[in-house]
């Protein structure tokens, strides 16, 4: 395929930045979040949006915005609108929808983000669930996405996933209650995880707790195409099952902050990414592999371990610190890596 970048363009967009997440709309439609590389903590990292048609001439071909008033940002698409958002664990919002990328008010100025505790909801991460964008909150709080500086918290539609009895403990964490990924196989059928074995299960018109065999802080929560939910866990451990009937397949090896950070159902596989790299599951032989020793193209850790689907399903997308991937159902393409201007 042709370069997706020149070296005038990766100058302009890449240089001096890493990938820290990733979003397909369409096959040749990408977004990313990236991150300063600095030898200072990510904390005081610029941060920088960027979006890309490869199908569009090189001179139009891409669109970016930077600031230094993000961290820890999380991004995902929507198709109707067609945009990007990106979402900070501070509630701070970027949105991107064709010929305009902007800042928006943080969700904190919009809606009441204050928990039970008397805190401040602290967002893990924004998804895609049921075409629709979700920005997930600890203390089991879930925002909808419904315009531009627009956002409904699920408890005030009633809708929400109930809190604990707080008399019953004096004190709840982030790693008690969730949550920290939601998926769902329809709007009727949807699961959230986080927090300590924090699983729980909307039915179209109220939230159920699932009893789940573990304590561990979940990470993952992927809604199959063969009609399992996978969850995986803070030592990454995947779990699979679904309700009230769950097993665990594998054993959690990892160490702290190279645990599974996204899942994906492709292809009648299950696809988990990490700093590591990206992995697949091998659930007859209750495995784990990694993706470039046994599937012919696929990226290394520098080009993998985050993971976005497409929209319509036939696509996934891939990114590392220095390039990403694009999987179909013919096999993988390179899209770029930065190691080609180095």
């Amino acid at each position: 395929m042709e370069p997706i970048f020149d070296r005038e363009s990766w100058q302009k967009y890449l240089r001096g930045f890493t990938i820290y997440d990733c979003a397909i709309v369409r096959q040749k439609g990408y977004g990313f979040v990236l991150v300063e590389e600095s030898p200072d903590s990510h904390e005081g990292a610029r941060t920088r949006f960027m979006t890309m048609a490869v199908d569009q001439p090189m001179e139009k071909r891409f669109g970016a915005s930077t600031t230094n008033s993000f961290t820890f940002t999380t991004l995902a698409c929507s198709i109707s609108p067609p945009e990007y958002v990106a979402v900070d664990t501070r509630t701070s919002v970027y949105s991107s929808r064709p010929g305009l990328g902007r800042g928006e008010k943080p969700i904190g100025q919009l809606i009441d983000i204050r928990t039970g505790d008397d805190g401040v909801a602290v967002i893990q991460r924004v998804v895609r669930v049921n075409g629709q964008i979700y920005a997930l909150g600890d203390y089991r709080k879930i925002y909808r996405r419904i315009g531009v500086e627009q956002w409904i918290e699920l408890g005030s539609e009633g809708k929400g996933a109930p809190m604990p009895d707080m008399k019953t403990k004096k004190f709840y964490t982030v790693y008690d209650i969730g949550f920290k990924d939601m998926s769902a196989f329809g709007p009727d059928d949807i699961y959230a995880a986080g927090g300590s074995g924090d699983v729980w299960r909307f039915d179209g018109k109220k939230w159920h707790q699932c009893p789940f065999p573990s304590n561990e802080v979940l990470k993952t929560v992927c809604c199959a195409g063969n009609g399992k939910v996978y969850i995986t866990d803070m030592r990454g451990a995947v779990w699979v099952g679904r309700e009230d009937r769950w097993q665990k397949l594998i054993d959690g090896e990892f160490g702290w902050g190279f645990e599974f950070v996204d899942t994906a159902w492709f292809q009648d596989k299950l696809y988990l990414g990490c700093k590591s790299g990206l992995w697949v599951l091998d659930e007859k032989k209750k495995t784990l592999l990694m993706v470039d020793e046994v599937e012919k193209g696929a990226p290394t850790a520098m080009n993998s371990g985050r993971l976005d689907l497409s929209p319509d399903g036939q696509y996934l997308l891939t990114a590392g610190p220095h390039g990403a991937y694009l999987r179909d159902k013919d096999g993988w393409t390179r899209l770029f890596s930065s190691f080609d201007f180095a």
